[in-house]
């Protein structure tokens, strides 16, 4: 870095650390060992990524730093200078060229997949790690014993560089693994059940083998007691845009599917899910390690390491059966769920839990020749993601039988066709389409200021069809019939949505299984 520039500096660090950026993915892995350097005045981090040789999936990277707020330099400004340590996840920048002792780190867990179309281990390449006979990284960080033999098949010298250290993402996702009913009410509501799709990239991924899927499932999971959401691997949206990625699950998430950004709050969801929909993958094995319930909803992948975890975690889940309801095979999964049965496939995958805070601050400062801070080393739990929910603006509801039970179901409104008996449209009044608003026996409101008498009797006349005008207010809801009488409909439970109400009146009930309890409508006439 420039001299004169220090002259402007207000804290006078000892250490300058690089950090090299290859992917989002590797980005993210990242960030969890600089937490590591929180609060050390000592310690000047700055980020640099090769604009000029980016990743086959690369994209994103310069838009997620910016919004960071970090430093960052040319990669040519970073191959000239001299840094205490450099920090990476992927073997595949020119490491070597950097003036700095490195620290390699896998971008997942463990190393599961080979190169597409190769048989070298995706963060083991020996051509990347040795440099005209040597060795590139001062230490490569693995996160079991079996890696290290699996680096030492491939280049042994540069095995004797490795260091068992296992895996920070996953202690962190452990330190908050208390906090998953705190996460699952921010990202599902309180009182629901959170359903997740975790979907790699490639062919094989759940993405890959069932685009359809997170239609299906926001269309067939009610909505009073199920919120679906997908973390999807950056590397999809960086291969076929963004944009295509968001027109592709518009439907769904109108629906009311809820995308977690590739850069955060992935690791919040996992620990808050009820259920994780799978693959191959890092994401999955997280959830496995973390004992959630789950089905595999990808294929064999031919880039999968034969016996890895990942190859583990496939073989002993169930597949989820595209050509059965969804809902049913979900609750098996997690009424069937024996606490502890993916402890062999997290020990195969992760050695050392809970020391990668330890084992790491210590190898990154000894490496810079600094003495540790003082007090223990340890990761934080991962902030509460909170990123903005839809709610459907039309749903379909009706009774479906549980046995001799009659339950109130309320599903979104889509293409899926629906089997409910005395099914009826309820339809936002101003965001819903005009095919639904035609069809709605219930067009209703949320704004809590509206004159409803007025309201309601032009919502009335400008929709023939319609029963019903409501407004659905904190606690209650208002509604108006074509005879003109006026209702104030009480649901008994709080966790009631007040506009169920409506459907209840709609289906001349007082009393209904709804969502998880049984809710009562005390019902006033005006």
């Amino acid at each position: 870095m420039d001299p004169g520039f220090d002259h402007w500096l207000t804290v006078g660090f000892e250490r300058r650390v690089l950090v090299v950026v290859r992917t989002v993915t590797t980005l993210n892995r990242l960030l969890d060992v600089l937490t590591l350097f929180s609060g050390d005045h000592r310690v000047q981090t700055v980020f640099t990524f090769d604009r000029d040789r980016p990743a086959i999936l690369g994209a994103g990277v310069p838009r997620l730093l910016e919004r960071l707020g970090v430093a960052v330099i040319p990669w040519q400004q970073a191959i000239a200078t001299e840094f205490d340590l450099a920090i990476a996840a992927s073997e595949n920048d020119d490491l070597h060229l950097l003036r700095a002792p490195v620290v390699l780190l896998p971008h997942g867990i463990g190393h599961q997949k080979y190169y597409p179309g190769s048989s070298v281990v995706a963060g083991l390449n020996p051509e990347r790690l040795v440099h005209h006979g040597q060795v590139v990284p001062a230490l490569i960080a693995v996160a079991h014993a079996e890696q290290r033999d699996q680096l030492r098949a491939a280049s042994p010298e540069a095995a004797e560089r490795a260091e068992v250290v296992g895996d920070p993402c996953l202690d962190r996702l452990v330190a908050g693994a208390h906090r998953a009913a705190e996460y699952r009410a921010a990202l599902a509501g309180r009182g629901k059940r959170l359903v997740t799709i975790a979907s790699t990239w490639g062919p094989s991924s759940v993405l890959g083998q069932h685009p359809g899927l997170p239609l299906r499932l926001v269309a067939e999971l009610p909505v009073d007691t199920t919120t679906v959401c997908a973390i999807l691997h950056p590397g999809i949206a960086a291969a076929h845009s963004s944009w295509q990625l968001d027109a592709w699950l518009a439907e769904a998430k109108q629906a009311g599917l809820l995308v977690i950004p590739s850069e955060t709050g992935w690791q919040a969801a996992v620990t808050a899910s009820s259920c994780v929909i799978g693959d191959e993958s890092s994401v999955s094995l997280y959830a496995a390690a973390l004992d959630r319930p789950m089905l595999m909803a990808g294929s064999p992948s031919p880039a999968t390491v034969p016996g890895s975890p990942a190859a583990m975690l496939a073989a002993r889940t169930d597949a989820l059966a595209a050509d059965r309801p969804l809902a049913a095979q979900i609750d098996d999964a997690i009424d069937r769920h024996v606490p502890g049965s993916y402890e062999p496939v997290a020990k195969q995958a992760v050695a050392v839990p809970g020391q990668s805070a330890e084992l790491l601050r210590a190898a990154c400062y000894r490496l810079m020749k600094l003495p540790e801070p003082r007090g223990p080393a340890e990761f934080s739990s991962y902030p509460v993601a909170s990123p903005t929910r839809t709610e459907p603006v039309a749903f379909v509801a009706g009774i479906r039988a549980h046995g001799s039970r009659d339950v109130l179901v309320r599903l979104p409104a889509t293409e899926v066709p629906q089997h409910l008996h005395h099914l009826h449209v309820i339809a936002h009044h101003t965001r819903a389409s005009l095919r639904e608003l035609s069809a709605a026996a219930v067009v209703f409101t949320d704004d809590t200021e509206v004159d409803f008498p007025g309201w309601a009797a032009a919502v009335l006349k400008q929709w023939p069809d319609a029963q019903f005008a409501a407004a659905r207010l904190e606690d209650r809801c208002l509604a108006l019939d074509r005879s003109g009488r006026r209702y104030e409909l009480v649901p008994g439970s709080r966790q009631a949505d007040p506009l169920a109400a409506v459907s209840m009146l709609y289906l001349g009930r007082t009393e209904l299984e709804f969502g998880r309890c049984r809710v009562s409508v005390a019902i006033r006439t005006r």
